[in-house]
Formats: C-alpha cells, sequence, structure tokens
C-alpha cells in the first residue's frame, strides 16, 4: 500500500462526533466532560444557593432603615445565581439535543434498506477507525462505546415496533404519528416520533454511563488517589457498589444536570402542550433507565442488550481480544437462556447484527467460477446488516487473488468457508507450511514479526487497511454473492 494514509469526509464527521460524546481535553467541550465538570461543581453549587437564601432569610427578617434596599439586592442575586445554573443545564441539554439529531441525520434514510446501510455504514466505521492491538485499545473504546450502543437501540426500537414487541403506551401512542421518509431536514424536525420516541432514546443510550464520572465513582473506579487501573477487573463489593452509585447519579444528572426544555414563545396553550410533552419525555426516559434493571420489561432491553453487546465488541477490559468479538450474540443468547435479559428482545437484536459485528476482519476460502475451493484464504470486512442466516455474514472482499483492493464485491461468506469455524480451516490444513507462509507474507505488511502467528487465522484486523482513504467507501451499492 504506497498511497498515503488519510481519511473520507465521513470518518472525520464521525470522529468529530465521538469526540463531541467523549473525549479528553484541555477544551472540555464533551458532553462528558460537561457532566464531570457539573458533577466536580454539584456541592460548591448547592451550598452557594444555600448561602444565597441565607442571606435573603436575613435581609427579610432585618428591621434596619436600609432593610428594602437589602432583600432586593439579596433577592436579585439569587436570581442571577439560579438565571446563571438554568442557562448552563440548557446549554447542555441543547449540546446532548444537537448530537442527537446529528446521529439522526446519519442514520436517516428514504427507506429502510438505506436507513440499514447507513447504520451499518456507522457502526463499522466505528469498529474499523478503532485500533484493535494496540494498550490504549480499552481508552479508545471508552469514548466511543455511547456512540455505538445508541444506534444499536436504535435499531432494536425499529425492530421491535414493527414486530408488535412493544406494549409501552408512550411509544406506540407516537409510533402512530410516525412521518415516514421525510423529505427534508423541516419535516423530520416536525415527526413526533423522532421528537418523543428517538430522541430521548438516544439521549438516555449516550448518558446511560454519565454516573460513572461522580467523584464517588472515580474513587472506586481510579482508587482515593487516583493512581489505580480503571480498566482493572474490581471485587464483587467495589463492582456492585459503583453500579449503585452510577445508576442513582445518572438518574439526578438527567433530572437536575439536564433537565426539561424550557419554551421560548407567548402562547399559553402551546407552552402547556410543550411543558407537557417535556413532562412526558422525561418520564419516559426514567422508564427506560428503571426497566433496563428488570429483564423482562421489554422497553428497558433497548438499553440493556445493546449495552452488553457492546461491552463485548467495545471491551474495556485491560486485555481486548479482537478474536472473541463474534461471541458477542451468543453471550446474548447464553443471558437470555438464564433469563438475565428478555429472549424475544435478543432474538430481535442477533437477527438485526448476526454473529459478526460489523466491520469486522473475516478471512476466507475463495471459489473458483466451477464453484470448487481454491487453494488459497483471502480478505473480507462485515458490511451490512440482517444477515439471512446469523451465521453468513454479508461482507465486502478487502482482497481479490491475495492482492489488496479497493473494489471490493459484496459476498456472504457460508460457515464451510469462513477460518473462524473448524471445518474450514480443516480444508486448509492439508496445505504445506511452505504455501500457507507464502499466502500470509502477501497479505501481511510486517510478515517477520507475523510468520510465528497462526498460519490458519480466524480472522484479521483491517484497522490498516481502513486507514486509508480509498478503502473508506465500504457501504456503496454492490450486488452480493454468495461464496
Amino acid at each position: 500500500m504506497s498511497e498515503t494514509v488519510g481519511e473520507s469526509r465521513y470518518t472525520k464527521e464521525l470522529r468529530v462526533l465521538i469526540s463531541k460524546i467523549h473525549d479528553v481535553t484541555p477544551v472540555r467541550d464533551s458532553l462528558y466532560e460537561h457532566a464531570t465538570e457539573y458533577f466536580a461543581l454539584q456541592a460548591a453549587e448547592e451550598q452557594k444557593q444555600i448561602q444565597l437564601n441565607s442571606q435573603l432569610q436575613t435581609a427579610s427578617e432585618a428591621t434596619s432603615k436600609n432593610a428594602e434596599q437589602q432583600q432586593k439586592k439579596a433577592q436579585s442575586n439569587l436570581r442571577e445565581y439560579q438565571q446563571k445554573l438554568r442557562e448552563a443545564r440548557i446549554e447542555r441539554l441543547n449540546n446532548l439535543l444537537q448530537i442527537c439529531e446529528k446521529i439522526l441525520h446519519l442514520t436517516d434514510g428514504k427507506d429502510e434498506q438505506e436507513i440499514q446501510r447507513n447504520c451499518a455504514r456507522l457502526l463499522g466505521t466505528m469498529l474499523l477507525i478503532t485500533p484493535t492491538e494496540k494498550r490504549k485499545v480499552g481508552q479508545s473504546n471508552q469514548r466511543t462505546k455511547h456512540l455505538y450502543k445508541a444506534v444499536l437501540s436504535l435499531l432494536l426500537l425499529e425492530r421491535m415496533v414493527a414486530d408488535n414487541q412493544i406494549s409501552n403506551q408512550y411509544v406506540l401512542k407516537h409510533a402512530g404519528q410516525r412521518i415516514s421518509a421525510p423529505e427534508n431536514k423541516d419535516t423530520a424536525s416536525q415527526c413526533p416520533y423522532r421528537n418523543h420516541v428517538q430522541v430521548p432514546l438516544l439521549m438516555t443510550a449516550l448518558m446511560q454511563d454519565i454516573g460513572q464520572y461522580h467523584p464517588d465513582a472515580q474513587r472506586i473506579l481510579k482508587g482515593p488517589d487516583g493512581d489505580l487501573n480503571e480498566f482493572r477487573v474490581l471485587e464483587k463489593d467495589q463492582r456492585l457498589n459503583l453500579l449503585k452509585i452510577s445508576y442513582q447519579q445518572t438518574l439526578a444528572y438527567l433530572k437536575t444536570g439536564l433537565g426539561k426544555n424550557i419554551y421560548v414563545g407567548n402562547s399559553k396553550q402551546e407552552r402547556d402542550d410543550f411543558n407537557q410533552n417535556e413532562d412526558e419525555k422525561m418520564k419516559f426516559i426514567f422508564t427506560l433507565l428503571k426497566s433496563s434493571l428488570d429483564p423482562q420489561q421489554s422497553i428497558g432491553n433497548l438499553l440493556k442488550v445493546p449495552q452488553v453487546y457492546t461491552s463485548v465488541v467495545l471491551s474495556t477490559k485491560a486485555v481486548y481480544d479482537y478474536e472473541s468479538l463474534p461471541k458477542a450474540a451468543m453471550v446474548l443468547e447464553k443471558a437470555a437462556e438464564k433469563g438475565a435479559l428478555n429472549k424475544t428482545a435478543v432474538d430481535s437484536f442477533v437477527r438485526i447484527v448476526g454473529y459478526f459485528p460489523q466491520g469486522f476482519g473475516i478471512t476466507y476460502i475463495p471459489k473458483d467460477s466451477d464453484r470448487r475451493d481454491l487453494d488459497r484464504y483471502e480478505y473480507a470486512i462485515v458490511t451490512a446488516l440482517y444477515p439471512e442466516d446469523p451465521h453468513v455474514p454479508n461482507c465486502r472482499t478487502a482482497t481479490k487473488s491475495l492482492t489488496f483492493s479497493q473494489f471490493g464485491q459484496g459476498l456472504r461468506v457460508g460457515k464451510d468457508n469462513n477460518l473462524y469455524y473448524p471445518q474450514a480451516r480443516k480444508k486448509l490444513e492439508r496445505m504445506s507450511k511452505e504455501r500457507l507462509l507464502e499466502i500470509l507474507s502477501k497479505l501481511v505488511s510486517n510478515f517477520e514479526e507475523r510468520k510465528e502467528l497462526d498460519l490458519l487465522p480466524k480472522c484479521w484486523h483491517p484497522y490498516t487497511y481502513f486507514s486509508y482513504a480509498k478503502h473508506q467507501n465500504l457501504w456503496n451499492k454492490k450486488t452480493t454473492k454468495t461464496n
């Protein structure tokens, strides 16, 4: 690959979106940095309000000559401070709402196929721009997982609504008011389903882990001196304590750190309607969060199922095992068998994602024109949702005749030819070590380092391949054949 490394406009746009959700920079302008700052200042702000209220109380009880003037001054100080806090809250809320609109803009489409392709592109690009073999994978995944999980929640919502698996009356009421395939942004912004269901779901999914950034939670994660590895395995009591604090502080942040929006205008009827909608929205957000603790309530699975899946695909554990990513869907299925997740919701979810995550590197045995297996393996990347069979991923080929290509073809890779499965690897086990080394030498850049690794790789890491801008358009329309 002699071309220079670079990024397409879409990839750059996605990186910016991720950094607006969660980043660590001196500017401190991401959603998670806003929340961290809010938690850090919360006690001081509450103390300041108590102090200002106390000053007003003292001024009200005063009988001196300038008591009235003192009272007015105290009232003014309290009002100004409360206004300052309100403006900061509304700014945080608006930042979150803008992010949700951006996500909907990136995932929207004129029909179901386009929506699925746009979601696959977003999820796939997120995995492909994440380093999979370096030590800092956990930190990178920590920042990416919120967006990943939110898009999966959106996909699961659509599936469960379409299959009549949602009984929540609030969702059903607004699903009936849906504007399908809106012509433009203005029409889309007026859609009740989008505003009252999709946006609150995205808000909740993005904010689901926000309580972990409260100082009490951070002390558990990083230790009292902040010198522990936050990605280490916690003791059981630490973990339970962390979950409790995180959940309580997430609810508190959504209620007081973000809260309800404020009506702008001068119509009493409009204001009453607006306030009622905001009340209902907040109630729905709290229902989503509280129900996510109860696996048998289907509405809570909109958060819980994507959360569990994302914790495997974008794992923050100290050791990141890329090869184990296809087990993410199996983790869900086992949890459903034990009653820890709702089986119907899990079945719907696996139907969407299959066993191989978007952007995962597939190694497969190609066939010739007479459908006979060839004596080599090639590389492909999972690029489409809704596989007909969860074991058979919809891919885009990345190599042809052991040469990397930017003009891949759509391909369904069956179990018998996917090297992830033992029966496919068996087919190539009879090949000589020399031939396998020859194949490997053509497919990897750092051959000397790699030649000691498995000569029949279950998968490959497409991170370097995808770091070239010319390889980043994997989602343009192509016909798909079955391998």
